[in-house]
């Protein structure tokens, strides 16, 4: 690799083996197609999109007050380079030029692999994470100096790591390096060098030493047998068509800006309507639900539409697919359009950690209303001694419009009871969110204990709110509402949530319990068993409760 040129910034893709050339770049009239003879007899085919000059999106909002020729023209020339190198095709795109290629068809942690094994593990200097609980959060944060993972505050055990910034430990691949699913550096390299470079790339592609310094990372692994993925797809679209969707969502698969946005359109030839946000029911009405097909999963876009009507990203609907599901006793994952093996241990340690958390003994009649704020409010009106009503009553606190819900019911026996109806697994996240949140503002903040007592009937009380309570003395209750036979089951993702929840609250001193809620067998045949945010506009009124003369000390 030579020495004496400047170093020259490139970004790299690798397919996955055995991919055809054509089947690598979209097609496009626009695109025009060169071959190249690089070094040491390597042919290479440079694709270039002719770019269509134009004034700029947001002209149009001064249209007949300004000429729009006054803007000017912006153009931008994007471009792919494809070389096969020991059999693996490459493609180094330019300006643009991602957008030219067939991104389904090429390896999505390659970028992050080469850089995991060409940096030291204290020497991250940025990470982008996608959280793999039910929220999908897409993060990335940056240090100002070298730093570990850790230091980032990245959770091994539910974060999948996304891309990686940091100082290679051989200065011939420079000062930075940055991997995801392509791989960015700049070194000084010619066009001749590019095979011998490729070479490099591809091997440390192939190389397990980043295990060393990153052992989690192949906790959560792709999926690679061709086989198993169509088995995976084969049960994913039955699920689809029969409209069982436990544990199935849509959601935008990276991060984008959100202040550019107006909406998304699921790209449809009986209609494209444009909704807020991503909706899977949404997306089975408008594809037609009996003829999904993992094909057209794989081929129907979903665009996301920015404020002057132009497409600002766009994607499969199958990259857009979230579903946790278990076959033959393996849990898999789907996300961003690739499943994942989530790794045998990891599976059981989690089960074994979940299976821990004791059953809550103090029970909740069976649940037989329409939403879970009629039930609550029922619950309340049932045991007027036992039970106080906090489902609603928000606690405005932290500054502007905070506001927290410190739990559902509260028990004379200092039982902190949060519920939830099984429904989206969402709901599930936000119910053990809401118990870590709440539980450590009790403890910790004076004022947040006095707001909560001022919310509180005078039967159920914290007499002293000064000085930190006894958190022994309390019981933190996660109960779920479900039809399901037999005990309480959760999604993985969602018992790998409470068992960070709860682990967090024994820490601080709590005792924790989880319970399950039956439902009326009878109503769950004939009522409207839905999660809140499915539920009607119109609520039934709530049940006001005496008060009866008690009180609970902490």
């Amino acid at each position: 690799m030579p020495n004496n040129e400047n170093a020259r910034p490139l970004t790299i893709y690798l397919a996955r083996d055995g991919v055809r050339l054509e089947d690598l770049v979209n097609p496009s009239s626009t695109t025009t197609s060169h071959n190249l003879a690089i070094g040491s007899g390597v042919e290479a085919t440079l694709m270039i999109q002719v770019p269509v000059p134009k004034p700029p999106d947001w002209s149009d909002f001064f249209e007949g007050y300004v000429q729009r020729q006054a803007f000017g023209e912006n153009s931008s020339t994007s471009a792919a380079m494809l070389a096969q190198v020991n059999g693996r095709y490459f493609a180094l795109t330019f300006g643009n030029g991602r957008f030219l290629l067939q991104s389904e068809n090429f390896e999505d942690r390659f970028g992050l692999k080469v850089a995991l094994n060409c940096i030291g593990e204290g020497t991250v200097r940025s990470i982008d994470k996608h959280s793999l609980d039910h929220l999908l959060r897409h993060t990335r944060e940056q240090a100002s100096r070298g730093a570990t993972t850790g230091e980032f505050g990245f959770d091994i055990e539910q974060d999948l790591l996304k891309a990686v910034t940091g100082k290679p430990k051989n200065a011939r691949y420079g000062e930075r390096i940055t991997g995801s699913d392509s791989l960015h550096v700049a070194v000084p390299v010619s066009i001749d060098g590019l095979p011998e470079i490729l070479t490099e790339l591809g091997d440390l592609f192939q190389d397990t030493a980043y295990r060393r310094y990153f052992p989690w990372i192949d906790q959560i692994a792709e999926v690679s047998d061709p086989k198993v993925e169509v088995q995976l797809q084969d049960i994913l679209v039955g699920r689809l068509r029969q409209r069982s969707l436990d544990n199935i969502w849509m959601a935008v698969p990276e991060l984008i800006d959100w202040e550019r946005v107006r909406g998304f359109r699921f790209v449809s030839r009986k209609r494209t309507a444009e909704y807020h946000d991503v909706d899977l029911r949404r997306f089975i009405d408008s594809a037609g639900g009996p003829g999904i097909t993992s094909e057209a999963l794989k081929q129907q876009r979903m665009r996301c539409i920015k404020h002057d009507g132009q497409t600002l990203r766009e994607w499969s609907a199958y990259k857009c697919l979230y579903a946790e599901m278990e076959d033959q006793g393996e849990t898999f994952v789907l996300s961003g359009g690739r499943w994942y093996r989530v790794k045998t241990d990891f599976v059981r340690e989690t089960d074994s950690a979940y299976d821990q958390i004791p059953d809550y003994d103090g029970g909740f009649p069976e649940f037989a209303d329409d939403d879970e704020e009629t039930y609550l409010a029922r619950v309340a009106g049932l045991d007027r001694k036992r039970f106080a009503l906090m489902d609603q009553k928000f606690i405005y606190h932290g500054g502007g419009h905070s506001k927290v819900e410190f739990c559902d019911l509260l028990t004379v026996e200092r039982d902190i009871c949060h519920v939830k109806q099984y429904g989206q697994a969402s709901v599930l996240s936000h119910l053990f969110a809401q118990g870590v949140v709440s539980g450590e503002l009790f403890l910790m903040d004076e004022d947040f204990r006095r707001k909560v007592n001022e919310k509180l009937p005078s039967s159920h009380t914290i007499r002293r709110v000064k000085g930190r309570p006894d958190a022994g003395s309390f019981r933190v209750v996660f109960a779920i509402i479900t039809d399901r036979p037999g005990p309480l089951r959760l999604p993985f993702f969602s018992r790998l949530n409470i068992k960070h929840a709860v682990r967090r609250l024994q820490a601080y001193g709590f005792q924790v319990a989880k319970s399950k809620i039956e439902v009326d067998k009878i109503f769950s045949k004939t009522g409207k068993f839905r999660p809140r945010s499915e539920r009607k506009a119109s609520k039934k009124a709530a049940v006001s409760a005496p008060e009866p003369e008690a009180s609970i000390g902490a």
